[in-house]
């Protein structure tokens, strides 16, 4: 039957047609719960898709209240909107909430209600439709679940990528603390052994020949062959003995400079550890040269060139350890890159350059490269191509970046061909949204 017939027939008489017993029988077959309830709450009439999503027996509905019906949780602002509804403030309302099935088992439902008024106008009591929405919310803490579960998992690994930032920058500590270890036992074995060689200890044998002839010293000095001898003896012993102090100075001038150094880079890195977090101002190429300095030890040791170009030498507000973090281990893995090759031309270049208002920092190597089909995993967690890597250097660099505002990028022509790491970033830090 068309619309326009069908609206026909509904205005016939009512001889024609039973309007009465067509509206109750749809709301008897309608597949949503409908219910009608008094101002007190108490159920009037209820359909069997009501009774059915609530689990009642027939009749069983006009024992109950709506209230009775309603979880706990949902006492409150379902109350507030029936009493704006018989006051008249709103004419209708729709609400998510939970009812309670006779099981004990909730059912989220939707339920939309608005006044029944009789002929006069006034209200006679309330119909509600209901909507069984238990499936969607049970999706929707599914959801929220997984959105938790991801937001933890999110944070455990920023977490372990910081770690393994800091653990980047305090190996290269230890690593260069450890060269120059090496360098101070080595300077101190030079001293110990020359002091046991010292010439030094003639003088005594000096001293008790002269001791012996105090009574003839002059004759002993002109006549006798020892005697005449010590002059020329303590001439010669005099040379040795200056020769080898200034030696020992020197050593010991090595040794001490030494120790400033294993004392400057635990500084550095007690600096840095303090200043994590917090954004001041900066001239990049010092931060560059910081970095360099806790890799001088390794790139020395391995042989690798070292060459810098600053066309420029910005100053940004950032956070410096952060930079820090992702400018070691740039460096590191270039030295590690040069040496797994194999070339005897070792080489490492780092540029300072500012391209549209950013810093660019570059690290290039002339090293083992990347193949292209690596290119695309070269930033995900775990990933690494050394046996004694753990993957979490450059993604923990890769998030740093972003966390500044700035970008962490790659390129290689392929296998042997070397690589270039490029750190931007920006003049100052992005706005943090705190809400």
């Amino acid at each position: 039957m068309n619309p326009l017939a069908t609206m026909e027939l509904l205005s016939a008489a009512p001889a024609a047609l039973n309007i009465e017993a067509l509206h109750n029988n749809a709301f008897v077959q309608l597949p949503l719960g409908v219910a009608y309830a008094a101002q007190d709450g108490r159920f009037i009439w209820s359909n069997k898709a009501f009774d059915d999503m609530l689990g009642l027996a027939p009749d069983e509905h006009k024992h109950r209240s709506v209230r009775d019906l309603t979880h706990a949780d949902d006492y409150q602002p379902n109350d507030e909107l029936l009493h704006d509804l018989w006051a008249g403030k709103i004419n209708s309302y729709a609400l998510e909430k939970r009812y309670v099935q006779s099981t004990g088992k909730t059912l989220w439902v939707r339920v939309t209600a608005a006044i029944v008024r009789d002929a006069a106008g006034n209200a006679v009591c309330t119909v509600g439709f209901m909507e069984d929405i238990s499936v969607r919310k049970a999706m929707e803490l599914d959801l929220q679940k997984t959105e938790a579960e991801v937001e933890r998992i999110h944070k455990e690994l920023m977490d372990a990528s910081r770690q393994a930032g800091m653990a980047e920058v305090a190996t290269n500590v230890l690593h260069n603390v450890g060269n120059v270890l090496n360098s101070v036992n080595v300077s101190a074995s030079l001293v110990t052994d020359r002091l046991k060689r010292s010439k030094a200890a003639r003088l005594a044998d000096v001293a008790a020949l002269l001791n012996q002839h105090t009574q003839d010293l002059g004759a002993f000095l002109t006549v006798d062959e020892r005697g005449r001898q010590l002059p020329a003896y303590l001439a010669t012993l005099a040379s040795q003995l200056h020769t080898e102090r200034q030696s020992l100075l020197d050593e010991l001038a090595t040794l001490r400079a030494n120790l400033d150094h294993i004392k400057d880079a635990v500084s550095m890195q007690q600096a840095y550890a303090k200043r994590c977090g917090v954004s001041e101002s900066v001239v990049v190429t010092e931060l560059v040269e910081d970095s360099l300095r806790m890799n001088a030890g390794a790139l020395t040791r391995h042989q690798v060139v070292l060459e810098r170009d600053f066309t420029a030498h910005p100053e940004i507000v950032t956070d410096k350890h952060k930079v820090l973090q992702i400018l070691v281990n740039l460096i590191r893995n270039a030295k590690y890159a040069c040496d797994e090759s194999g070339r005897a031309n070792k080489q490492v270049t780092v540029r300072v350059e500012t391209v549209e208002e950013r810093v660019r920092i570059s690290v290039s190597d002339n090293g083992v490269g990347i193949a292209p089909e690596i290119m695309g995993r070269l930033f995900s967690h775990g990933f690494t191509t050394r046996k004694s890597g753990h993957g979490f250097g450059l993604h923990s660099a890769a998030l740093s970046a972003t966390e500044l505002g700035g970008s962490l990028s790659a390129h290689s022509d392929g296998a042997g061909c070397g690589a270039t790491f490029v750190l931007e970033l920006p003049p100052k830090p992005p706005e943090r949204d705190d809400g």
